[in-house]
């Protein structure tokens, strides 16, 4: 009997005992709980170093490729060298490039042409192709505003070809090169000076020199790769009825010859210049003419003596009495210099070596022309004349 009441309690102390006590040991004291696992959709206990260079990643944002670069260039010529920005909101901020590396090329426009389309923004550098062979720079972009740069984009390697030119070749390529108005007069009893405007494109205008020219050089130059413009002087003799020289045009990839009659003139040239002496023969022609006015109307007053004819005679008795007067002299300093063109930073082709009093016939602006040795004239600064 004792046997069974014993059996009753210790049935039923264990149907009252805890759960966890039948279905999950107690761990020993100094056992180490194991971590929890985790599932797609739980944190991590501990934060990644990874996500730090995930997010440094996505926070540039900047990708760069070259776009639509040229094949097969030529020595000499300005190519264009385009790349693909994205995404396309960087538009909105600054962007500055590192340019490295490049060989057989030199920039020629610092500042980009920035075109933005629906799908990059595309900004393009310009450079003069120097040898025949090229290695295009490498390019990073970097965002101002925020620090952000893009990966290095290596530059690739071309073979540029050397042009055979004609013996008349000036120098230059160009998609457009056009000559705007022209001026012939004369230099010297040998020589005349050619004075020309021209407009290009594309086209690395500060080469241009021409075949055999006694002097030449530019009076003005603008270089640009839209659109460059000069004013150019060249000094040929005077037996030749035409200035002859020829320029490569890129977009017709052949030699075009250009020619400007020798056609001389002693009015005031296009560029507000007058390098011409007062032509002798002209000069004449009018005393000449003046004078038989003069005498005739003198005629008819002995023979009418009328004193309207008288009067009428005293007109071209002034202008024969201006014509011989002799022309003013003005001092010029030493080592003056003496410019082909009354224009600033315009060509020097002489120095004076002394002090001189040199006869001087007009003004333009602040520049007197003078008349030197050899029937020659130039243009003397009037800062370079003497004060007292």
């Amino acid at each position: 009997m004792k046997k069974l009441l014993l059996l009753i309690t210790f049935l039923f102390s264990t149907l009252l005992a805890e759960p966890s006590v039948l279905t999950e040991p107690a761990a020993p004291a100094n056992q180490e709980l194991p971590a929890p696992e985790t599932t797609g959709n739980s944190a991590t206990v501990e934060p990644d170093s990874s996500i730090d260079s995930l997010f440094s990643t996505v926070s540039s944002g900047l990708t760069l490729q070259f776009s639509n670069l040229p094949s097969h260039p030529y020595i000499g010529e300005i190519i264009a060298v385009t790349v693909k920005l994205t995404p396309l909101d960087v538009a909105s901020g600054n962007i500055e490039y590192s340019l490295q590396n490049e060989e057989g090329i030199r920039i020629f426009s610092e500042t980009p042409r920035r075109s933005i389309k629906s799908d990059a923004v595309y900004d393009t550098f310009y450079y003069l192709v120097q040898s025949s062979t090229v290695r295009l720079p490498d390019i990073t972009a970097i965002l101002t505003s925020t620090g952000a740069s893009s990966e290095r984009l290596t530059g690739t390697t071309l073979n540029a070809s050397a042009l055979t030119p004609p013996s008349t070749f000036a120098n230059v390529l160009a998609d457009k090169f056009s000559i705007i108005n022209y001026k012939t007069t004369p230099y010297d009893q040998e020589n005349n000076v050619v004075i020309f405007t021209v407009k290009a494109s594309r086209c690395n205008i500060g080469s241009f020199s021409i075949p055999n020219a006694i002097k030449q050089g530019f009076e003005s130059k603008l270089p640009n790769v839209g659109e460059s413009q000069m004013t150019y002087y060249a000094i040929i003799p005077n037996s030749a009825p035409t200035l002859t020289f020829s320029i490569f045009n890129l977009k017709k990839q052949r030699f075009e010859s250009l020619s400007i009659p020798i056609v001389v003139d002693d009015d005031t040239v296009s560029t507000q210049s007058d390098l011409s002496p007062t032509d002798e023969r002209h000069t004449g022609l009018k005393m000449g003419v003046s004078g038989a006015v003069a005498a005739f109307f003198i005629a008819l007053f002995y023979w009418s003596r009328q004193k309207w004819y008288l009067y009428f005679s005293m007109m071209p008795m002034f202008y024969l009495i201006f014509a011989l007067l002799p022309n003013q002299e003005i001092c010029v300093k030493k080592d003056a210099p003496v410019y082909l063109l009354p224009m600033n930073h315009g060509t020097i082709f002489e120095m004076t070596l002394k002090e001189e009093h040199l006869e001087a016939e007009k003004e333009v602006g602040d520049f007197t022309k003078v008349h030197l040795d050899e029937n020659r004239v130039g243009w003397i600064h009037k800062r370079d004349l003497c004060t007292n």
